[in-house]
């Protein structure tokens, strides 16, 4: 039984595409942020809140499905060579404790590889939705910028002036028309994150209790630690990104909040690039996000991964070949 899993590597172009094109559209809204007023502040806003990797969500999906694999190949082996023994050369009471154990492990790793697949899914669920999301934004921004590049000039010569004005309500229009969309899709993601979360959330106790049911129980205060530890981490990192970030209102915030946006597009499409540049891929390698551990101001979206330390493991070998 295979489920096929993806190779992690085959979503580094993904990757290395996002790394550039979210950060480079959170740049590109500002000059429209202060031309245009309102509707292209809130689209800074979902830009700001929405600075994603796709492409690495994707990646690490991807590692999940192959710990599934893992875990269903040596479930399957398992059950293979049990089911080759001779049951007339081998029987009585030792032979059926065997069994038992044998099927208690067994039981225990497909539900470890059902509960990967599941994160997996997740992953690959609320990558496509972001994938969507950024490359939306991504055009709207881009598309703003260059209005707001032609309104200016116009703007600065008397006679050109109506021509900038029609430029202007264009803009607004186009504005308000994308704010829509991508308050749509908004929507939508916190609708799939917080059920995704839920899912695993369930999916997670469901196998704490199978796992306990043959033998191998997990002590939830184990995981009491580091589970409260990424909660208050990652709350500290919203409360912080809602306050720098523009008004998502009716009340616009003040140009600082736009200016932090361009800052923070600005301080990921440099280093993302600088990586880039080093070996042609972002991978952490010429990222001093990476190599030092260090992120001033807490900007990075998603630090760079390495690849776990099983992923070159070989399946065991229950026949002891």
């Amino acid at each position: 039984m295979s489920i096929g899993a993806p190779d992690p590597k085959s979503f580094q172009g993904m990757m290395d595409l996002f790394a550039v094109v979210a950060p480079a559209a959170a740049v590109e809204i500002v000059l429209p942020a202060f031309t245009f007023g309102p509707s292209c502040t809130q689209i800074a806003r979902i830009v700001y809140m929405n600075q994603c990797n796709p492409g690495q969500l994707m990646m690490v999906g991807a590692y999940w499905f192959q710990l599934a694999e893992k875990y269903i190949t040596a479930g399957k082996g398992l059950d293979e060579e049990v089911s080759a023994m001779d049951s007339e050369a081998w029987q009585g009471d030792d032979c059926d404790a065997f069994h038992e154990q044998s099927g208690k492990v067994s039981t225990q790793l497909f539900t470890i590889a059902a509960f990967a697949i599941e994160v997996g899914v997740g992953l690959f669920t609320i990558a496509a939705l972001l994938a969507v999301m950024v490359t939306a934004y991504a055009a709207l921004a881009t598309c703003l910028m260059a209005m707001a590049v032609v309104y200016w000039p116009l703007q600065a010569v008397p006679f050109t002036a109506p021509a900038a004005a029609a430029v202007r309500t264009a803009a607004m229009s186009i504005a308000a028309m994308g704010l829509g969309v991508l308050q749509s899709l908004d929507g939508a993601l916190k609708v799939v994150g917080n059920s995704i979360a839920a899912a695993i959330g369930g999916g997670m106790t469901v196998s704490w209790t199978v796992l306990a049911s043959q033998g191998n129980v997990v002590n939830p205060l184990e995981m009491v630690g580091p589970t409260a530890f990424n909660m208050i981490q990652g709350l500290a990192q919203l409360g912080l990104r809602n306050a720098a970030a523009p008004s998502g209102g009716r009340h616009v915030a003040g140009g600082l909040g736009h200016l932090f946006v361009g800052g923070q597009g600005a301080y990921n499409l440099g280093l993302n690039a600088n990586d880039i540049a080093g070996d042609g891929d972002v991978n952490g390698a010429e990222d001093p996000r990476s190599k030092y551990g260090l992120d001033p101001g807490n900007l990075d979206f998603i630090p760079a991964i390495d690849p776990p330390e099983w992923a070159d493991d070989d399946a065991p070998d229950w026949g002891g070949k």
